[in-house]
């Protein structure tokens, strides 16, 4: 019995190597592709991710210049306003009877009457009456 087992012996060894060979290759195998389909995958994550950074740095551009524009436009119209304002103000020192109306229109937001507009501003009756009812009529957020 010695003399078959020593027989086969090597030829078991071997077949048992073979075997234990076929199996570790197919493993390997496995994780080979496995690894190469995690692999394609994290490529496609990243080619994904690189074209929304350019689509994204695409649009902070495009909102960078928009702002730029809209901020040189309200510089411009910020200084058109000054102007505006520096025009009105020059009209309502030169026109003494604008002044009178400015004025009487000030004290009826501080709630003067009738008589206090026609004493103060030399405003006829009539005239005093309407300016009253136009402040009263106008929408508080529309009074300067």
């Amino acid at each position: 019995m010695n003399t078959i087992v020593l027989q086969w012996l090597p030829t078991v060894i071997s077949v048992l190597a073979v075997v234990i060979f076929t199996v570790l290759l197919l493993r390997e195998r496995k994780a080979r592709c496995s690894l190469e389909t995690k692999f394609t995958a994290i490529e496609t994550v990243l080619k994904n991710a690189r074209l929304q950074n350019e689509r994204l740095t695409k649009e902070f551009n495009e909102l960078r210049a928009g702002t730029m524009g809209m901020s040189h436009k309200l510089a411009d119209m910020s200084h058109q306003l000054e102007v505006v304002e520096d025009r009105q103000t020059e009209i309502m020192m030169n026109d003494p009877e604008g002044r009178l109306y400015s004025r009487a229109s000030k004290m009826v937001e501080l709630g003067a009457d009738v008589h206090e507009l026609m004493n103060e501003c030399d405003l006829p009756k009539a005239e005093a009456e309407l300016l009253l009812r136009l402040q009263q009529t106008m929408p508080k957020h529309r009074r300067r």
